[in-house]
């Protein structure tokens, strides 16, 4: 058995993500959909990995204490980007897409319920691949499957994991080219987007970084006590039986922080936030990926697989008609469709890759990268504030 964790996994999903990188970029489907590096990667790896263990019974045990602080870690640099001005710049378009996200969430509900109920499987499973896992998580995916399992549902739990797993690989592969043929369409170029949100933002092309110790440590430094304080305000939540993922209390205090840092006349290098945000990004979706056994899921999840594909054609078509023209119906609102079906059918830092990928081929959103995290909260928040204390 090979442990892998630390230092060890740090490199190993370094390694996963420039092989992910070099191979989209000479594979033309790969390349022209934009699938994110860390999805090519970590699938690649996982697939190599899966069938050495199968094959040859070289098994590794994985350790994730990294691979979760890079997580939060990402999600508290999104939080530093979260300044008033850019939440007034965006103010306009959210309130009809916290409308439309409502009205998703009970169609992603039913729409898994109805395909359990068609191929003769539980409807549990149906809310398991619903809302609960794909809206959700990981995170939500266990916490439900841990409470129903008590109520005597078997497998809950491993049934929404894989669902989630699944979610997360479909958000990856499906966000670039629904919003490729957006912008096809309708002829969208980044001239369009609302620079005005953040006019700072770069793309990671053009980002030139001129830093000096004493910025890098404020930084760091900010981060460090935001991650601290979302985690202690979290347990105590947990204590009163309210569960959520750890990021949403860091991602508020971190909106909090910058703001009132920026009230007091103190600021931080948003050039290092963003960059440091991009790495941890990149690295937790390739860590996440390159761990799954895709042996296993085959052989144990075909109505897992079936309600997940399902659900995936119902969020491209509903992304493709309803969310792009209420997010604008210009190119800002074709990344915020990618976005908004990486994180609705996985993860938000999936829907956030999505992004990424896009504006490094077509240009820079910096109101995609504001919009969708905010749009993610609503999806997490929805799931995570209604599971039963277990």
């Amino acid at each position: 058995m090979i442990q892998l964790s630390g230092f060890a996994l740090l490199l190993a999903s370094i390694l996963a993500y420039k092989l992910g990188r070099w191979i989209t970029s000479k594979v033309y489907f790969l390349d022209h959909y934009h699938i994110p590096a860390p999805v090519t990667g970590g699938l690649i790896c996982s697939a190599l990995l899966s069938f050495s263990e199968y094959f040859f019974g070289l098994k590794i045990q994985w350790e994730f204490e990294l691979r979760d602080a890079f997580l939060l870690i990402f999600f508290c640099t999104v939080g530093l980007n979260a300044r008033v001005r850019m939440l007034i710049s965006g103010g306009k378009t959210l309130p009809t897409l916290f409308c439309v996200m409502a009205v998703f969430l009970v169609l992603q509900n039913t729409v898994g319920i109805v395909t359990a109920l068609a191929i003769n499987d539980d409807p549990i499973h149906g809310l398991l691949a619903g809302s609960i896992s794909m809206a959700g998580g990981h995170g939500t995916a266990i916490s439900w499957g841990t409470f129903l399992e008590s109520q005597g549902f078997q497998n809950a739990t491993e049934f929404g994991l894989m669902a989630a797993t699944m979610g997360l690989i479909m958000g990856g592969l499906l966000g670039g080219p629904v919003t490729h043929a957006l912008i096809k369409k309708h002829n969208l170029s980044p001239a369009d987007a609302d620079l005005g949100v953040h006019t700072e933002m770069e793309t990671i092309e053009t980002r030139r970084i001129t830093l000096c110790m004493q910025q890098v440590l404020k930084v760091i430094m900010l981060i460090s006590a935001c991650v601290i304080a979302g985690k202690w305000i979290n347990s105590y939540f947990r204590e009163v039986g309210l569960i959520m993922p750890d990021y949403l209390p860091v991602l508020m205090i971190a909106i909090v922080m910058i703001n009132l840092s920026e009230a007091g006349g103190l600021k931080f290098n948003e050039q290092f936030i963003n960059l440091f945000g991009d790495i941890c990004l990149e690295l937790f979706i390739t860590m996440s990926l390159m761990s799954l056994n895709l042996i296993q899921l085959a052989q144990m999840a075909t109505p897992a697989f079936i309600i997940v594909m399902v659900q995936s054609v119902v969020i491209c078509l509903f992304a493709y008609w309803i969310m792009y023209r209420a997010a604008g119906k210009d190119y800002d609102a074709s990344l915020i469709t990618s976005g908004f079906i990486g994180l609705g059918l996985g993860a938000t830092p999936v829907g956030l890759a999505n992004v990424q990928a896009l504006t490094e081929r077509y240009g820079p959103s910096p109101k995609a990268f504001l919009v969708v995290p905010l749009l993610a909260r609503i999806f997490h928040k929805q799931a995570a504030t209604t599971i039963p204390s277990s």
